[in-house]
């Protein structure tokens, strides 16, 4: 099933900013700027994906504390994020689809990059 989980963030990923951005650009940047017109931020929330983002422990500078967000719990509301100040994204981990699920990105736009994206 990992073809199948694969497949539509590939097919999204193609449309992806213009190509100067995605040269230099990272998904984790592009999910905490909580852009409404973010085609990755709906797709992964359907998907289930989680957020593990890492800091440094307040009590001792040496010890990594982690915590998991869903994606879909992540916005909170317009262009703010769960999000502490000291803290990163560290990975966004993304469930393999199970049997008899389906996953399908649509982009509907006039043009395929720098657009705003429809959900």
């Amino acid at each position: 099933y990992l073809g199948k989980t694969v497949k539509p963030v590939h097919d999204m990923l193609r449309w992806f900013a213009s190509t100067q951005i995605r040269n230099v650009a990272c998904l984790g940047g592009n999910l905490v700027t909580a852009s409404p017109i973010s085609d990755m931020n709906p797709m992964l929330a359907c998907m289930n994906a989680n957020l593990v983002v890492a800091s440094l422990s307040e009590e001792d500078a040496t010890t990594i504390t982690r915590r998991n967000i869903p994606v879909s719990k992540f916005f909170l509301r317009y262009r703010t994020v769960d999000l502490k100040p000291h803290e990163l994204v560290e990975c966004i981990e993304v469930p393999l689809v199970k049997p008899f699920e389906f996953v399908k990105p649509f982009k509907q736009a006039r043009r395929r990059e720098d657009d705003i994206s429809i959900v």
